[in-house]
């Protein structure tokens, strides 16, 4: 991710719609795989670490961030238990953690590698959340500005996890209302913006974001239940065989 977007993401993690939705959508699969509140929980890709804040209601959280900017955000927020590192080659010892979120990371590593590695470090029998993005077809200069090597099919992501230990608890397709819209914002942005790309993130307009969480919410309801056929993302529920 280019560093300018790190403190737009400081700065609406915890307001706009979108941040909400997806925190909203890993706590309630979470509570749905994971009892009690004695865990240790281990965030991947943590950003400026504001998912770790909420982790700690299912135990003790912990995060790791290749960007020494995404460190510096967390520790502004009062975050301890945040390391530098890579998710390809971790440093923790086999078996450390009861539970894993890995949200919109795979697509910027060798998510072989990645998987590979976080397999490792899960305890057996236990429950990694991942998020990644949809539709390959979808693809755009933003994914370039977030440093994307490539967003994914559903039968991509269910092969990936399968051929690397993880048995598939759920897999579902997540914001199924921004499909086109999306699609007709990106092409509209590329002809505009030739060098710099502005966040997809802004949202300037109160009632629209609050419009997007409560559509978000129903929307939540349904991928929990039975899944989405269809949306921008894909989010999968996995356990360590």
């Amino acid at each position: 991710m280019q560093k300018y977007l790190y403190e737009d993401l400081y700065n609406l993690e915890e307001t706009h719609w979108w941040h909400i939705a997806k925190r909203n959508l890993m706590i309630s699969l979470l509570k749905n795989n994971l009892s009690g509140n004695q865990n240790r929980i281990l965030d991947i890709g943590c950003g400026t670490g504001k998912n770790l804040e909420v982790l700690e209601r299912f135990g003790v959280s912990f995060g790791i961030d290749s960007s020494p900017q995404a460190i510096l955000y967390c520790k502004k927020r009062g975050i301890k238990n945040v390391v530098k590192g890579n998710i390809e080659r971790m440093p923790f010892t086999r078996e450390s953690f009861d539970a894993i979120t890995a949200l919109d990371v795979l697509e910027h590593v060798d998510d072989q590698e990645a998987l590979k590695e976080v397999y490792r470090v899960l305890k057996r029998g236990n429950v990694l959340i991942i998020t990644v993005p949809a539709y390959p077809e979808l693809w755009s200069k933003w994914d370039e500005v977030l440093n994307h090597k490539r967003r994914y099919a559903k039968k991509q992501l269910e092969n990936l996890l399968k051929e690397n230990g993880f048995k598939i608890l759920k897999i579902s397709y997540a914001f199924s209302f921004l499909f086109l819209p999306a699609l007709i914002v990106r092409l509209i942005k590329k002809r505009i913006y030739k060098n710099h790309y502005p966040s997809d993130f802004q949202i300037s307009n109160r009632p629209i974001n609050f419009l997007l969480t409560g559509i978000s919410a129903i929307e939540k309801f349904f991928i929990v239940k039975i899944g989405v056929p269809f949306g921008t993302s894909l989010i999968a529920v996995a356990l360590k065989n």
